[in-house]
């Protein structure tokens, strides 16, 4: 045990006041007459012992309160919790988590801007030839090399101040990278972060004996937050003229509620729709906002609400891709009633592709695939139509009338088994209106509804995970649906030739197969999370000659060029850097605008749920780090570091406690020892 303020020890001379107290008893005595002494004589005998022994223990209590009065203001602490900050082996590092949750009210500025100045006033306070290094969640390489005082300071001073969230144990495992990359054999690192729950991570650290953490806490003044949490679209596509619906998550991380919040839609920077928000505390709500886009291509929408002081999550930007066509191929060596449908409408772009020359980019574009009767396909033409579904295209596959247990590959892929043909004419008995499939495109049948009928369909055995949309009479199904990936898989037990159905003329076959289409509108991503989306795949790019990518901002004051790849017919741009902020972002193709995307920050951030101070020791502490402190902003203004850690010892309270006791003993042996 050391003492912060070892002068305050003199005090202990204080000792001698009771001891000379006790030992002259400087009390007059008063004479009192009385006629029979002998009787006084036996209890003054009896009383002297009983005094002498009273006197002993007050004075053994106040010299117990003096000297635990004197220890408690010399400021004990631990020695074994020294820095190594003055070591020359040693390098400093200092973590700022630099996330959206860091921008927070503190209770002079904000947490960040309170992180910053506490980290140069620690800086100027060591020893000026010691070695720094800067980390933060953007991992700039500029920062993270052992500087000298003054870059440190100037490091500081230019600190990005927006980061994507980051786990801790990342944190730690790259400061320890770091440190033994430089050839440090001791680090000591101070961390300042707000610790929320979602990122406060060590399960995964690897703990280094050799580095010292110093925890700084930064706590907010206002944990409440009302943010969108995410928005999609009711429908899959979206044309030209026709309305459809957005749905937006609201989300209240506060304990109170909120009545009549507006929210609003823009698009291209134009008012498309408006409306208010009711939330319960700690609540969730969904809501629908209606909108028409008048024309094609990318916009660019956002929806915003105003909450104070967290306005990170207050928008949300995304893009709405409007096309003007969706691409229909149908594979077989004829047409089929399919063609009569699609290929005199303006809205599709119809192609009929023969299945022994197939065309891997047209297939990895098109919104539909059609499997007719005529289509016999190998297994890499098999594979391929499912590598588009489960990208997002929708897939219509109807049994072979030359084999009808051909593309065998297909439909165990699909989870289905080929049984024997049946003969037997049946018809439709059930559709499963109740179904997503079914809900808005029939909204009752009559009482006798025409439905189609079979003379012929093949028995279908499934695992059990496809879901039957059409049941015929005798229980088998007649049409499959299967999610694969992104996209939907529909299997016909029938074929649409005359000699097996009469499914093409029949009503329901129409807008049945639009359904198809419209469902595998294979919508680009409306947005991406900065920090969290490294990659981005484009499967619609002409892969031939050189290509140059980089995302801008609108401005061109912005440009990050990412890493590409081509691999399996598809480009995969990997974004090494974050994005600065969040917004819309054009991504260019030899300099030639390809698409535009919408960045957001994560919502992770979001949720204003932080560690407790006493629970941030004992988790560093578990996952098996050394943590010499946990200190406040303040500390490194008003103390040098061995006043700060000293203020951290608990001893202190344990003397004054001692001190309290001997006094309440003293008072309790003069009034009640008689």
């Amino acid at each position: 045990m050391r003492f912060l303020y070892p002068n305050m020890l003199w005090g202990l001379f204080a000792l001698l006041i009771p001891i000379l107290i006790h030992l002259f008893n400087f009390r007059r005595h008063k004479l009192v007459y009385f006629s029979n002494t002998a009787v006084l004589r036996n209890i003054q005998q009896e009383n002297a012992k009983t005094r002498k022994l009273k006197y002993l223990v007050t004075l053994l209590l106040r010299c117990l309160f003096i000297t635990a009065m004197v220890l408690a203001f010399a400021f004990p602490y631990q020695p074994e919790k020294q820095l190594n900050v003055n070591a020359s082996d040693n390098l400093i590092g200092i973590y700022i988590d630099n996330s959206m949750s860091m921008k927070g009210q503190s209770q002079r500025t904000t947490l960040i801007e309170d992180a910053r100045q506490s980290a140069r006033d620690l800086v100027h306070k060591l020893n000026p030839s010691n070695r720094y290094l800067l980390m933060t969640n953007s991992f700039e390489i500029q920062n993270e090399y052992p500087m000298n005082q003054e870059e440190m300071l100037d490091q500081l001073d230019r600190m990005n101040t927006d980061g994507a969230p980051v786990p801790m144990g990342e944190v730690m495992d790259r400061f320890e990278m770091l440190a033994k990359q430089h050839g440090f054999s001791t680090s000591t690192l101070f961390v300042y972060s707000d610790f929320q729950e979602n990122t406060f991570d060590l399960t995964a650290a690897k703990a280094d004996t050799t580095m010292q953490v110093v925890v700084v806490p930064m706590l907010p003044e206002f944990t409440s937050n009302i943010y969108i949490d995410s928005v999609w679209l009711a429908s899959p596509i979206v044309q030209v003229g026709l309305t459809n619906d957005l749905m937006v998550r609201v989300v209240n991380q506060g304990d109170k509620e909120v009545k009549g919040l507006p929210v609003n839609f823009t698009m291209n920077g134009t008012m498309a729709a408006s409306t208010t928000v009711d939330l319960e505390k700690n609540g969730t709500a969904e809501i629908g906002m209606q909108f028409v886009v008048e024309n094609n291509g990318e916009q660019r929408c956002s929806v915003s609400l105003m909450d104070h002081p967290i306005t990170f999550d207050d928008a949300y930007d995304f893009v709405i891709s409007v096309k003007p066509s969706l691409s229909v191929i149908e594979l077989g060596t004829e047409s089929s009633a399919c063609s009569l449908l699609f290929d005199d409408d303006e809205q599709f772009k119809y192609a009929l592709m023969e299945p022994s020359r197939f065309d891997l980019a047209a297939i990895a574009k098109a919104q539909l695939l059609i499997v007719n009767e005529t289509a016999v396909m190998n297994e890499t033409l098999q594979q391929t139509l499912l590598d588009a579904v489960s990208e997002g295209a929708s897939l219509m596959v109807f049994p072979s009338v030359d084999d009808p247990k051909s593309n065998r590959y297909l439909y165990g892929k699909l989870g289905l088994t080929l049984m024997e043909t049946d003969t037997n004419s049946t018809s439709v008995e059930d559709l499963a209106l109740q179904h997503a499939f079914f809900s808005d495109m029939i909204l009752d049948l009559p009482q006798h509804p025409d439905l189609p009928k079979v003379k012929q369909h093949i028995r279908l055995k499934t695992n059990g995970l496809s879901t039957p949309l059409l049941t015929l009479q005798n229980a088998d199904p007649l049409l499959m649906m299967e999610t694969v990936g992104k996209g939907q898989a529909f299997v016909m037990a029938t074929a649409l030739n005359p000699i097996w159905s009469d499914l093409a003329d029949n009503a329901i076959f129409v807008p049945m197969m639009v359904k198809m289409a419209f469902m595998g509108g294979k919508m680009d991503k409306m947005s991406y999370t900065i920090g969290m989306d490294k990659m981005l795949v484009l499967s619609d790019l002409n892969l031939e000659g050189d290509r140059r990518f980089l995302f801008s901002n609108a401005e061109r004051t912005f440009e990050l060029m990412p890493a590409s790849e081509v691999r399996n017919g598809k480009v995969y741009l990997y974004l090494n850097d974050n994005l600065p902020e969040s917004g819309f972002y054009d991504l260019l193709v030899n300099d030639t605008l390809n698409r535009v995307t919408a960045w957001n920050e994560s919502r992770i951030e979001s949720k204003m749920v932080f560690a407790d101070r006493n629970d941030i020791e004992p988790q560093f502490k578990k996952a098996g780090f050394n943590v010499a402190a946990v200190l406040d902003t303040s500390d490194f203004a008003t103390a040098d570091l061995v006043e700060a850690m000293a203020h951290q010892s608990s001893q202190w309270k344990l003397f004054a406690l001692i001190a309290l006791l001997a006094l309440l003993g003293e008072i309790a042996v003069l009034r009640f020892w008689k």
